[in-house]
């Protein structure tokens, strides 16, 4: 994705944005599904505060807690990455052939569940 979407952000703080869910999540939930320690994330978050792509508040069911949350700014980001994504896909199902690329999607996907899984805590 370019800067003409988001100066000055790189792919862990686009990563970031793409893995907020559209309601927030709480900051230790997301340190542990992105298996960053909780100062690498406060410091991958800051450039995304700075520029207003997400906001960082407390949550109404536990005060003690907090929640990260796109902002309008950040979910338009987050759309455009989207979008790029998807025109990246279709360009490597060109190149490969559909098919092909349709399995290739489906492995790295299952691959990306699995890691997710293996770094969400176990209850």
């Amino acid at each position: 994705m370019s800067d003409e979407h988001a100066p000055g952000l790189g792919a862990r703080h686009h990563r970031l944005l793409a893995a907020l869910p559209v309601a927030g999540t709480r900051v230790a939930r997301l340190a542990e599904v992105s298996g960053l320690t909780k100062q690498a994330l406060a410091q991958t978050l800051q450039p995304l505060l700075d520029g207003g792509y997400v906001e960082v508040m407390p949550d109404p069911d536990d005060r003690r807690a907090r929640l990260v949350r796109r902002t309008a700014t950040g979910h338009r980001v987050e759309a455009a990455l989207r979008a790029a994504l998807g025109r990246r896909e279709e360009e490597l199902a060109e190149r490969v052939g559909a098919d092909r690329w349709a399995v290739a999607a489906s492995v790295l996907r299952e691959l990306w569940r699995d890691t997710v899984e293996d770094r969400s805590p176990s209850s």
